[in-house]
């Protein structure tokens, strides 16, 4: 009997077991403590610094192979920061919440020759939307209404702003001759839910930019717009799926059609070009 099929065994066996003595009402509490340690074990729901999400140590991974990265959704520009701190990248970034915006003007200022914001949002037509936020740098804000509906999180959406949106394929026409020779190497949405949008107006850009990699926040907003990894999979279909571990401890490769692989907890998500990614 080879090694595997003795584990499969053994599993089968061993859940046997664990459903009968944990499987009781009184036993929920330490079944919910280890689904949510296993959970942040593989991705999801680390709230904090890039070391313990894996960004940084993403970011550090395919440092030497981007040139021109697109930040959406950079409200203060954490993310922006650390792609200009740790890579040679030139950075384009876009926020509309108006306070947060402010944070990233400072960081212009200091790296300017790498560096172009844009106070707008981005989506899928061109308009003046409803900006929903809690405080005035919320990294929280978003298009969508449905914060409320979550039980778990103290803060609340209770103030608008109306903000311009336009599509990233009209940013790209307006800027042609400046970024005509450029293909994008990393787009990173982070748009709190308006992640299909997005994409929805950027098909031209993903075509003619051609981006090695796109990184997207996946969380409980897509959950009330029925929103799947799997779906974000169907639009980016030249590309292959991977998740970010977390304090760095690589890249893996998912299969988006597995239940498993749509939890809606925040988790960051990296999708790369099918061309490159068996260097992954």
């Amino acid at each position: 009997m080879s090694i595997k099929k003795i584990l499969i065994f053994l599993y089968k066996k061993l859940s046997i077991i664990y459903v009968f003595v944990f499987g009781r009402k009184s036993m929920q509490f330490f079944n919910d403590i280890v689904l949510s340690l296993s959970l942040n074990a593989k991705g999801f729901k680390n709230y904090g610094n890039f070391n313990l999400t894996g960004e940084k140590k993403f970011i550090k991974l395919i440092g030497e192979e981007i040139n021109l990265s697109i930040d959406i959704g950079a409200n203060i520009g954490k993310y922006t920061k650390l792609l200009l701190t740790e890579t040679n990248s030139e950075v384009i970034a876009f926020e509309p919440l108006p306070k947060a915006f402010e944070e990233l003007e400072e960081i212009e200022r200091n790296f300017s020759s790498r560096l172009k914001i844009y106070n707008i949002g981005i989506g899928n037509k061109k308009s003046n939307l409803e900006l929903n936020y809690s405080s005035e740098k919320s990294e929280k804000a978003s298009f969508i209404e449905d914060l409320d509906k979550l039980s778990f999180i103290d803060s609340k959406n209770n103030k608008k702003i109306i903000v311009e949106v336009i599509t990233l394929d009209s940013f790209f026409k307006k800027y042609d001759q400046t970024y005509k020779e450029k293909e994008i190497d990393l787009l990173k949405i982070d748009t709190e839910g308006f992640e299909l949008e997005v994409l929805n107006g950027s098909s031209e850009t993903l075509i003619n930019k051609k981006p090695k990699f796109i990184q997207i926040e996946f969380n409980w907003h897509q959950l009330f717009k029925e929103q799947t990894i799997y779906k974000f999979s169907k639009i980016l279909s030249n590309y292959e799926v991977f998740k970010i571990l977390p304090f760095g401890n690589s890249l893996i490769k998912i299969d988006p059609k597995r239940p498993e692989s749509n939890i809606f907890h925040l988790s960051n998500f990296v999708f790369i070009r099918k061309d490159i990614s068996k260097n992954y």
